[in-house]
């Protein structure tokens, strides 16, 4: 199969829904919009971030489907199908093989992961590489029952799989990863407050949420590391590194909410999630501009 190699910044885009959980078009246009304006190269659709597993399906295919529409195929699109039950899982994959504009899938282990032994997460991964009709990207995280490198290198013997969001902050594991396995995986990283240690021990570019918000920042440390700008690099890393808990520390629908002082309008949340509107949103404008956040948008 065919693949263009997932490499710089990809945001894992917010899912954006009104009270009855249909995706609000306009808003995912001006998000698309404006990340590909300041240099990301595509989307991470349907993750986390997205709230994938406490949406339901129907929200999460308009999600996709809008994502692609507003793209116009200037980015790569990866299309997050991981599910709380396999058969939505399956699902979704469906839904994705059957559209135009998807380069790529992936999901997060198996619900309740910590449950399953490396064998039984393997063969999950497996399922999907065999159906999928786009190469599949598999998951590290913390919760991964073994060792890293040993699923690393086992993922990397399945046809189809092409790649690892690599979402660990153990970066001693992070690069034996990426030695172990040689070039044969496509490496994203995954937290944003180490983008900079990813890039260093080989990743081939990240995948994060504050790619939504702070983009030009973002493609700033990946730009200027490849440039050999080390320097440059390490202090823009640290401006977001010093930014994350004022954009993250107080759950999505405050995330979201950083959007909504830019200006988007960004719809509801799922109970028990709250949405920020009116005064909340004011007095969040304000703090962040205290700590100079609007002069890196």
């Amino acid at each position: 199969m065919e693949f263009k190699k997932f490499e710089g910044i990809h945001s894992a885009i917010f899912s954006v829904y009104d009270e009855n959980l249909n995706v609000i078009e306009e808003t995912v246009e001006k998000m698309v919009n404006y990340q590909l304006e300041h240099g990301v190269r595509g989307f991470y659709v349907g993750g986390n971030t997205g709230e994938c597993t406490v949406l339901p399906a129907k929200t999460r295919k308009q999600m996709l489907e809008a994502v692609i529409r507003a793209n116009k195929g200037r980015g790569q699109i990866m299309a997050h199908i991981g599910a709380g039950h396999f058969d939505e899982t399956m699902e979704l994959l469906d839904h994705a093989n059957s559209l135009s504009g998807v380069d790529a899938i992936a999901s997060l282990p198996p619900s309740l992961s910590g449950y399953y032994d490396m064998n039984s997460t393997l063969d999950y991964y497996r399922a999907l590489a065999e159906r999928s009709a786009t190469p599949v990207f598999a998951y590290i995280t913390p919760v991964l029952n073994g060792s890293p490198v040993e699923f690393a290198l086992r993922a990397a013997e399945i046809d189809n799989v092409a790649g690892i969001k690599l979402t660990v902050p153990d970066y001693f594991a992070f690069g034996r990863v990426v030695s172990a396995t040689e070039g044969r995986l496509n490496i994203l990283n995954g937290p944003d407050e180490t983008m900079l240690c990813g890039l260093a021990l080989g990743a081939d570019g990240a995948i994060g949420t504050t790619y939504n918000i702070l983009p030009r920042l973002a493609v700033g440390i990946y730009d200027d590391f490849k440039a050999g700008r080390l320097d440059d690099a390490r202090k823009k890393q640290a401006t977001l590194s010093n930014l994350i808990p004022h954009l993250l520390g107080h759950g999505l629908g405050y995330w979201k909410a950083v959007l909504e002082t830019m200006g988007y309008e960004m719809g509801d949340m799922v109970f028990p999630g709250k949405a920020f509107k009116g005064k909340e949103v004011d007095a969040l404008r304000e703090k962040l501009t205290a700590v100079g956040f609007y002069d890196l948008v």
